[in-house]
């Protein structure tokens, strides 16, 4: 994985306790930005840079388009879907209140409660609702801002399992890649979510152990990758968890993932209102 030079070359560097290579672009790479972490093949002699290879990111979990879910395709949960509708859209229906009294508008979500409860599912509609609505009237309405008006959303949907890999550094690049792909999607226009289920599989608690364990470098990665983003308007990040006790401590502080919602079992009012929406 090389790293651009100010005069162009790329130093390129190898196992530890080796000493870095410095090499030269070939004319196929003359005009081609590269950056930390990009993948590129260098000729036998080690002195040239050939190609730079396709990034292998995990494009299989990414939506273009955000979901199209409604809070009244929802049955029952009343509580949760009022407590992340209150989170998620009162800082930006009254964003002149909150900055009144200086109340932070909140980074992340953690949806928990047990399984096949509609943890997913009001994700979902929290990822539609809250891109119509800063597409529509909020964003587009402040003058002067930094970020690029939104135009649509972007639900990258990715499950926990997936993102661990047997090889050293894969899951934390497939980590890094996520939100490289968030920001990229925030610049074009979109307003991008990262919803992650079953969360306490990838940011579960470290442990104090000589012996190499994911969560130690996982979730370092994780929070650091959060605390470049600013607010709502620039990334929105929802977990899901039917075991959130397993999920480190340093992930659900407050100025990462603010605001928790349980999910609960329906009752017998909720199951009727279920019944109504899957059988017309």
């Amino acid at each position: 994985m090389p790293e651009a030079m100010a005069d162009g070359r790329l130093r390129f560097e190898q196992e530890m306790g080796r000493q870095a290579l410095v090499l030269q672009r070939s004319s196929d790479l003359a005009g081609v930005e590269l950056k930390a972490g990009d993948e590129i093949r260098i000729d036998p002699s080690h002195r040239i840079a050939i190609e730079k290879l396709e990034e292998r990111k995990a494009a299989k979990h990414v939506l273009d388009e955000a979901p199209t879910v409604t809070w009244e395709q929802i049955g029952g949960q009343r509580d949760a879907i009022t407590a992340i509708r209150k989170a998620i859209e009162y800082p930006l229906l009254h964003a002149e209140t909150f900055e009144k009294f200086k109340f932070s508008q909140p980074k992340g979500f953690l949806l928990y409660g047990p399984p096949g409860c509609g943890k997913t599912l009001i994700g979902q509609a929290a990822a539609g609702s809250l891109a119509k609505l800063v597409g529509e009237s909020i964003v587009q309405s402040r003058g002067g801002s930094s970020r690029p008006p939104v135009t649509t959303g972007a639900f990258l949907h990715v499950k926990g399992p997936e993102i661990l890999n047997m090889w050293l550094g894969e899951s934390e690049r497939m980590v890094r890649d996520l939100f490289a792909q968030a920001r990229a999607r925030r610049k074009e226009g979109a307003l991008p979510f990262i919803f992650i289920d079953e969360a306490e599989s990838v940011l579960g608690t470290r442990r104090a152990m000589r012996s190499f364990n994911i969560s130690n470098t996982l979730v370092p990665m994780f929070c650091s990758e959060m605390d470049g983003i600013e607010s709502l308007q620039d990334v929105v990040i929802i977990l899901a968890s039917n075991r959130p006790d397993l999920i480190d401590p340093a992930v659900l502080r407050p100025g990462r993932i603010d605001r928790k919602i349980k999910v609960r079992r329906p009752n017998r009012e909720a199951a009727t209102e279920i019944l109504k929406v899957y059988l017309t």
